[in-house]
């Protein structure tokens, strides 16, 4: 299931290494837009995650997935609210290999 939004997210799979990274950038379009419109857009993505994960099965692999970014999103959300994140930055969060970014490694190669 593809949901746009204001996340460009890029995983590093290296097999030597005990785990994955998430690369995680803001959009260009994302970051001109004025504090306010970002925190709206925010607002919104978790909105359409929302919507995206209650119509997907317990079972569907793409649901694990889009929790992570879900969690990972609202995370976010308070940092880009009050503009104490450079967004221009690459953000990396460093995951372990097991069900959860197996599944998340599917929704973003589909």
């Amino acid at each position: 299931m593809l949901i746009e939004g204001p996340l460009k997210i890029g995983v590093l799979d290296d097999p030597e290494q005990p785990g994955r990274e998430l690369h995680i950038d803001f959009t260009a379009e994302f970051q001109a837009l004025e504090q306010q419109a970002q925190s709206a857009a925010i607002e919104r993505y978790l909105a359409e995650l929302q919507r995206g994960i209650g119509s997907l099965s317990a079972d569907d692999p793409n649901r694990a997935g889009m929790l992570i970014i879900q969690q990972i999103t609202e995370q976010l959300l308070p940092h880009v609210s009050s503009g104490d994140l450079e967004l221009n930055e690459t953000i990396i969060v460093e995951m372990g290999r097991d069900h959860s970014s197996d599944s998340l490694m599917s929704l973003l190669n589909s």
